[in-house]
């Protein structure tokens, strides 16, 4: 069995970087760039690919872990006879010509701590992606050297080694205080050991520069991040190691070919330098302090322009500069637990992506807002690029994921334009200037176009591309960028709508619809820690906070993140480390610490919108309430949905909103068993979202009322219950709403006694929500309580599902998809609903539940409007 993605650590020296396993295995290593041929691939391959392994012989153990604040990686071994310490490292030495390459040196060193111990060395190298076997030539004493091709490897080493077959092996006893040493020298072409003094001394060198280039951010935030410190921390560091001197240019990731899916077939080449992932992890990294690295990306890609004498960029370079990543395949390559194909290249390279010009103009003017003495070389560059946007932003494009297929009209590509140009505009200014011709006119016509065609009215969300209701997890960058508020109406709602639709336990997915390609990916991390982001500027910080923490355990003691995560097998997946992801953990950890210095600052948060009435009025009686919903339904109401214009003309408001404000008398200790308390709160709920909607008089949907089940409320007694509390807190048994973490009552609250546990899952189809596709007014007693809970789901099953017993689908409302209530299974959801239809659709679905497929209607969240 292959080692997990999540076992592995990373070393590098700025130019390649090896994967070292919790086995002592380097497994993936390329020389001598990051995007060349690899040594070792048994990452890909164990049998063909090639590895360099220390692992003590027999039952063993291991940690591995960091030297604090570096990229200097450590194993631990321990075994029934003893313990030993193998460390890692790649040695930065200064560049040794013009073209500004270092020589590749790795060094492995050796350190018996207690005991004995048995190692076996294997030095196993494979060149040209393993489809090439060197020959070893053994200097006894001395090491091996591998010869194939034009490539030549030395190993040096203090033990003895055999060779044969390819493979160079030794076996050493040590003991405790001994030490070994194992260095791995690209080019040289014959052993040259070096001292364990020497060795150390380029250990402590290696660490100085880790930590010297780590602590020169001048922002001192580190300390004001708690239990994100550490992680983001790795993640600055991950981030430097993908970097690429001299050009500046960045990894996307350090391996190729890593499954999206384990078998599947989304399996790319990520060791190229993306402009947008490249320009937003240098971004991140400008944030806490550390400019150089901007500046000089900056500097390369204005040249790229320039000297290609046209303002359009690709989607992606290699690490040096070039343009040419023809993709193809590496048959001979299992892949990764067997999920192939292997590819090298990117095909991607040849797309259009318009979004990319938007995060390279974010980087540029932070960094011009730092230092204006390289505008004058810089400026030309990025007006080409503005240009460029100006003049394209009305085309189509594959947009930011590189969909396989059509190019279409994406929304995050359109809002990036915009984003490209604003910039433009805000550079401009700052640098006194003239703008483009035509920049502020495009500008202003991309936004009246996104937020015309880009909307979803039903959906209450930013979708992927124009006039559809596809969601789209990209839709969180139009926050982060600027081009909407985060606690705009329509950006709250979005990302309401993004957790209900695209979450697995709180990680996001990218989208959820066919991409032209068979099987589906894991939640992409990238979109989870966006998530996270917009969560803490919009307040939610607990939960922002709770998140952030699972993915520091997706992240492991080593806080190294992988693209995806298999929420279900627990795993990460996809290519590793991934830039965009530890890019986005900084973003998103700084934006957390940030909100909760704001909210120790701030007042008490708003109360809720809570009716008004004359005092002294009696507490209006549950049957009251029951007689006023009724009148509601009977007199002012369409297939039980309110006509608010008449609720209003008849003075409903104003009835409705003395009877909740006289429930602050009400005894909630007089509802005496379980079938008082759930028609009580079910039409409680139901009259606190008629109120709210005809008091705040939302236009098309409830969420143009930013939070507004929670504003939506009335006070009995003492305590204050929203709808969101009277749903999720009392009738659900305190449990957290869809796409959410937290339940709303938190431990200790006085109002958790009064939870209906257990919960009824009917009572999701009783509550009215206020929206097209919600249940229809439903008005209960306890005296027929069981009967018309059954019927109000009967109803709304027959009016929202499609039940198909030749094609054996089951079409639900998106109800079943969003809460486990009725079923955590396909399964038992099947079961469920057989028991609240005909006879004939029961019997089949009972007999044979799992031969159902079930799929979800998609969610109105528009005001019903009454037929005329």
């Amino acid at each position: 069995m292959s080692n997990s993605i999540s076992d592995y650590g990373i070393i590098g020296n700025l130019q390649s970087v090896a994967l070292v396993g919790r086995n002592g295995a380097i497994d993936w290593l390329c020389l001598p760039h990051i995007d060349s041929p690899s040594v070792f691939a048994a990452l890909l391959d164990g049998e063909r690919g090639g590895t360099f392994s220390v692992t003590p012989e027999g039952e063993w153990d291991s940690t591995l872990s960091y030297l604090d604040d570096s990229n200097v990686l450590t194993a631990r071994f321990r075994t029934r006879s003893g313990s030993c310490t193998l460390t890692d490292f790649l040695t930065l030495p200064e560049p040794k010509g013009k073209d500004g390459l270092r020589d590749f040196v790795l060094l492995r060193l050796i350190k018996v701590d207690s005991g004995q111990i048995r190692l076996r060395v294997r030095f196993s190298p494979r060149f040209d992606y393993g489809r090439v076997t060197p020959e070893l030539t053994l200097h006894p004493g001395r090491g091996v050297v591998a010869h194939g091709g034009d490539t030549v490897v030395a190993l040096s080493c203090t033990g003895e080694l055999a060779v044969r077959d390819g493979d160079a092996e030794g076996v050493w006893d040590l003991r405790q205080g001994d030490r070994a040493v194992l260095r791995l020298h690209f080019g040289a072409r014959e052993p040259d050991p070096i001292s364990e003094g020497s060795a150390e001394h380029l250990l402590v060198e290696t660490l100085a520069f880790w930590r010297d280039w780590l602590h020169t951010s001048g922002t001192g935030f580190f300390n004001e991040l708690g239990p994100h410190r550490v992680p983001v921390i790795r993640s600055l560091l991950v981030l430097k190691l993908l970097c690429f001197e001299p050009q500046g240019t960045m990894a996307a990731a350090a391996t190729t070919s890593l499954p999206e899916a384990i078998g599947g077939v989304r399996n790319w080449d990520y060791r190229y330098s993306w402009v947008r992932d490249t320009s937003m992890a240098l971004t991140a990294l400008f944030e806490v302090g550390h400019f150089d690295e901007v500046q000089s990306y900056l500097g390369w890609l204005e040249e790229v322009i320039l000297k290609s004498r046209r303002n359009e960029l690709q989607v992606m370079y290699r690490m040096d500069g070039t343009g040419k990543l023809d993709e193809y395949e590496l048959p001979h390559l299992e892949g990764y637990r067997g999920s192939a194909p292997v590819r090298i290249g990117n095909q991607a390279s040849s797309q259009k992506q318009f979004s990319i010009y938007g995060h390279v103009l974010i980087a540029a003017h932070l960094a011009l807002s730092r230092n204006r003495e390289t505008a004058p070389r810089m400026w030309q560059g990025l007006s080409l690029m503005c240009d460029f946007a100006r003049d394209h932003w009305r085309e189509a494009d594959w947009s930011i994921w590189e969909i396989r297929g059509e190019p279409r009209h994406y929304v995050h590509s359109k809002s990036m334009c915009w984003v490209t140009l604003d910039r433009g505009l805000r550079i401009a200014r700052h640098l006194g200037l003239p703008p483009g011709e035509g920049w502020e006119a495009a500008r202003a016509d991309i936004e009246s176009e996104v937020q015309s065609r880009g909307w979803s009215a039903s959906r209450q969300a930013y979708t992927m591309w124009y006039d559809s209701d596809t969601l789209d997890g990209s839709a969180l960058l139009m926050s982060i960028s600027d081009f909407i508020p985060y606690d705009d109406p329509r950006m709250l709602a979005t990302v309401d709508a993004l957790r209900m639709d695209l979450t697995e336990d709180g990680f996001l997915y990218r989208y959820r619809t066919d991409d032209g390609l068979p099987g589906r990916d894991g939640t992409f991390l990238a979109c989870t820690l966006w998530l996270i982001t917009n969560l803490a500027k919009q307040g939610e910080i607990e939960e922002a906070d709770l998140l952030l923490g699972r993915v520091n355990q997706v992240g492991g003691h080593l806080h190294l993140l992988a693209e995806e995560y298999d929420p279900i097998w627990q795993e990460q997946l996809g290519n590793f480390p991934q830039a965009f992801s530890h890019e986005a953990y900084i973003v998103a950890a700084t934006a957390l610490a940030n909100a909760k210095a704001d909210e120790r600052r701030r007042p008490e948060p708003p109360e809720l919108f809570l009716p008004e009435a004359p005092h002294g009025k009696s507490a209006a009686t549950p049957q009251q309430l029951a007689h006023l919903l009724a009148e509601v339904a009977l007199d002012h109401a369409e297939e039980g949905h309110p006509d608010y214009g008449r609720l209003a003309r008849a003075g409903m408001r104003e009835r409705v909103a003395e009877a909740l404000a006289s429930l602050a008398a009400f005894d909630l200790d007089s509802l005496q068993d379980v079938a008082e308390r759930t028609s009580f709160w079910c039409n409680l709920h139901t009259l606190v979202v008629i109120h709210a909607v005809l008091a705040l008089k939302p236009r098309v949907s409830v969420k143009e009322i930013p939070k507004f089940y929670r504003k939506a409320g009335c006070r009995i007694d003492r305590e204050e219950y929203s709808a969101e509390a009277i749903l999720h807190g009392i009738l659900r048994g305190n449990r957290p709403a869809p796409g959410w973490l937290l339940p709303p009552l938190p431990p200790g609250d006085p109002r958790l006694h009064r939870s209906v546990r257990p919960s009824d899952p009917r009572v999701l189809f009783a509550v009215y929500t206020a929206t097209a596709s919600s249940p229809p007014i439903t008005v209960l007693t306890p005296a027929n309580l069981e009967d018309e809970l059954s019927s109000a789901l009967r109803r709304y099953l027959g009016r929202e599902a499609r039940l198909d017993l030749a094609e054996r689908k089951l079409v639900l409302p998106r109800i079943f998809k969003w809460f486990d209530d009725p079923g955590r299974t396909a399964h038992d959801v099947a079961v469920f609903v057989a028991g609240y239809t005909d006879a004939e659709t029961a019997r089949e679905i009972r007999e044979h539940p799992e031969s159902f497929t079930i799929e979800y209607a998609q969610y109105d969240w528009r005001l019903a409007a009454p037929r005329r």
